[in-house]
């Protein structure tokens, strides 16, 4: 038996069935509103937060908060996810809770629940049925190739379409195929005419079902829909929709728990499968495709869930286990975790897991030390990577670094002397410099700032040995790496993303300019980006990120090509090797191109700089949006000046968040990136009206090149996706490259 059985407790991942994260301001208030007279309903709020931040808690809670003769139905959309129909699921639970208004005795409206329960099997039959793929070439020879689906939700079913093809086409196949689309396209507005009245009828009888029993009883039916953001994109969109088209009634009141920027973007990939894929300001407001805009028509009141403060992080975590190896490793958890509740568990379930394990091997393991170990592993994953695999050393001058800077600066608010001076702070390993620009570090800061006078927490006493046993242990509970089945990659091989052919829009639209300009960009710099035009592009291929300083030294290695001028010869500045590099020119650039085009020997690729255009289309996707996350700036999502770096950052380190809608990384901030186009302020204004496929640029130019992308020290205007400017082909601290390819039959 454990000595402390309190020890080795796992923490459950349940919601709260009581307020821990302070949220009684927020269940009150949210309470407040659902039951108030003066709230006008229908009603949808939202409560918006990440994955693990509280969302079903705080929903268990308001609730409970509700008044107890308040009707109200909790419905898991995940639960439900593998349902034909979710939104079936959905109506199902609504008129559950909305029979617990009604009388026993009252066999009338209990006829009518029961019937409405009855149309929605009956109604939805055919919609059960999928969809069916008809090959127009064998029905018709010389109609066309490819295969044309059908969606089949207004259908009557398989088996009725399948004799309907076979009676045809005794007739032949051209007039079959004539006489099958008319038919569908009668039996498809029939099935569609049933499908509108459906609807009113519904909508209809539940209005007044919820008028005699919830509205004149001054009640309200509360329903709170969780996990949206678990579904498939097209099961969340179904739920939503089942609420306006359905629910959307007096007396009824919805809560939606749901990640903004997952359901947002599961909204947008949903309506482009269904064919709306706008290329224009006005089809996006016409078509309401915009993820943010469709939750605006759904949601009346958001709310978004605040992240927690440490003081309230040190309650959160102290109140977790009811005796800790040590109080001290509560306080490094609330220093060193962020915000959210769900990954707090985990990590403290990774320690209290660790910890047990070194008591019952009898290793010796403080448990502060392998608490702040622990914090770093969650905090700031590569570094904890590096420190690992043979640097366990560089932990103890990494620490020794952050707590003479603490002491340092405590010593300035105590004294005039302005502390210890940063010529006797310890030089800090040259491997470890890339790591204090990332994010997560300011956690890691806190954790080894923590106990200057406590050498028993510190780790600047321990040996390497007695260091590397602390990571020996911590890699028992590292989750295990699955790489993907994919053609393995030389080293100097860039990862490459596949762009498909099609038409996107290129250029900045009167509505984004307008933005640009309110954030001060110059009409000058707007007008290169306008008029806002169609391109067709073929297939091609484009870098995930741009070349890093390790990919450019196999060239400069085997080719002998001469280094970028702030390299020690061939070599680049130590703990660079994963940033993009710089000081390349457009020729340099070019050149690369050529050597790796003969390098990866792959006859199939010619590897080049890609024109502005496709370097546009892979950073924005087909529907124009502004940045390559969306229409929205976030500045957590690149390296620029919002970032307050003011250097480069390693490739991939705002992936996936700041990706583009093709996966394609680093396309906002970071470093701006050459394209093979001559500069031509004009070049859209040219293209106006005509038909524009793979467009190269000016056949002739002076010497000047289009760059893209903005840089770390950019503002929100130069990262915008549209936004060009040029260079005379030299070479800058803030320029480098992606590279792209395309067929070699081209």
């Amino acid at each position: 038996m454990p000595s402390n059985p309190s020890r080795t407790t796992i923490l459950d991942d349940l919601p709260a069935g009581k307020d821990a994260l302070d949220f009684q301001p927020y269940i009150d208030t949210l309470a407040d509103i659902l039951s108030s007279p003066n709230t006008r309903t229908p009603l949808t709020i939202g409560v918006f937060g990440t994955w693990g931040s509280g969302k079903t808690s705080l929903m268990r809670l308001v609730q409970k908060g509700l008044p107890g003769s308040y009707r109200t139905a909790w419905f898991d959309a995940w639960k439900y996810d593998k349902e034909t129909t979710l939104w079936r699921a959905l109506l199902l639970t609504v008129l559950t809770a909305l029979r617990e208004a009604i009388p026993k005795n009252n066999r009338s409206s209990l006829k009518e629940l029961v019937d409405l329960e009855t149309s929605l099997y009956q109604t939805i039959d055919r919609e059960e049925v999928g969809n069916l793929q008809i090959n127009w070439g064998k029905v018709a020879e010389g109609v066309g190739q490819g295969v044309i689906q059908i969606g089949l939700s207004f259908l009557p079913g398989v088996s009725t379409l399948t004799k309907m093809v076979e009676e045809l086409q005794k007739d032949g196949a051209t007039t079959a195929t004539t006489k099958l689309v008319e038919a569908l396209e009668r039996e498809r507005s029939k099935i569609h005419i049933e499908q509108v009245q459906f609807l009113d009828q519904f909508q209809k009888r539940f209005k007044e079902l919820t008028d005699k029993h919830i509205v004149q009883k001054n009640l309200r039916l509360v329903v709170f829909i969780d996990d949206l953001d678990r579904c498939l994109p097209e099961k969340a969109v179904e739920v939503l929709e089942a609420i306006k088209l359905f629910l959307d009634v007096e007396g009824c009141a919805f809560v939606l728990g749901l990640d903004h920027e997952v359901i947002a973007r599961g909204i947008e990939i949903k309506y482009k499968e269904l064919g709306f894929d706008p290329k224009t300001e006005a089809d996006r407001q016409r078509f309401a495709i915009d993820g943010t805009r469709y939750l605006e028509k759904i949601i009346q009141l958001p709310f978004q869930i605040p992240p927690i403060e440490r003081t309230e992080m040190q309650d959160f975590v102290t109140g977790l286990v009811q005796t800790w190896p040590h109080k001290e490793c509560a306080r490094v958890f609330a220093e060193g975790l962020g915000g959210n509740p769900r990954q707090v568990k985990r990590t403290v379930n990774v320690f209290l897991l660790l910890s047990g394990l070194a008591e019952r091997r009898k290793q010796e393991a403080h448990p502060v030390r392998l608490a702040k170990i622990v914090a770093i592993q969650n905090a700031l994953p590569r570094l904890y990577d590096f420190l690992k695999d043979d640097r366990h050393h560089l932990l103890r001058d990494l620490e020794a670094y952050y707590l003479i800077e603490r002491t340092s600066s405590e010593a300035t608010l105590k004294s005039d002397h302005g502390g210890i001076p940063v010529k006797d702070r310890p030089e800090l390993s040259e491997a470890l410099v890339p790591f204090l620009a990332q994010r997560g570090i300011a956690a890691v800061r806190r954790v080894l700032a923590m106990h200057p006078n406590e050498p028993d927490f510190n780790f600047s006493s321990l040996t390497p040995d007695a260091i590397r046993a602390y990571f020996t242990l911590t890699r028992q509970a590292e989750a295990p790496v699955v790489h993907p089945v994919a053609p393995p990659r030389a080293d100097f091989e860039p990862q490459m993303i596949r762009i498909p052919a099609g038409i996107f829009v290129m250029g900045t639209n009167d509505e984004q300019a307008k933005h640009l300009k309110a954030l001060g960009m110059q009409e000058e710099y707007i007008q290169w980006q306008q008029p806002q035009h169609q391109v067709e592009l073929s297939e091609y291929w484009i870098g995930k990120f741009p070349i890093t300083n390790r990919e450019y030294q196999f060239f400069v290695r085997e080719a002998g090509h001469k280094p970028p001028h702030h390299w020690d010869g061939d070599q680049y500045p130590e703990g660079q090797g994963e940033h993009p590099v710089v000081y390349v020119s457009w020729s340099d650039a070019s050149a690369y191109c050529q050597w790796l085009t003969g390098k990866v020997g792959d006859k199939t690729k010619i590897y080049r700089l890609s024109t502005e255009a496709e370097w546009e289309k892979a950073a924005r996707g087909t529907d124009g949006r502004m940045y390559p996350w969306g229409n929205e700036w976030a500045a957590g999502k690149c390296n620029s000046e919002d970032a307050g770096i003011g250097s480069t950052t390693p490739v991939g380190q705002y992936s996936p968040a700041g990706d583009s809608p093709f996966g394609c990384a680093d396309m906002a901030g970071n470093v701006w990136e050459w394209c093979s186009d001559f500069w031509n302020e004009k070049e859209y204004v040219q293209r106006a009206g005509k038909k524009v496929k793979d467009p190269q640029g000016p056949e002739k130019g002076s010497l000047l090149y289009v760059c893209r992308g903005g840089y770390y020290g950019s503002d929100q205007t130069w990262p915008a996706c549209a936004s060009r400017v040029w260079d005379g082909g030299s070479i800058s601290v803030n320029l480098g490259f992606r590279v792209a390819a395309s067929p070699a039959s081209l």
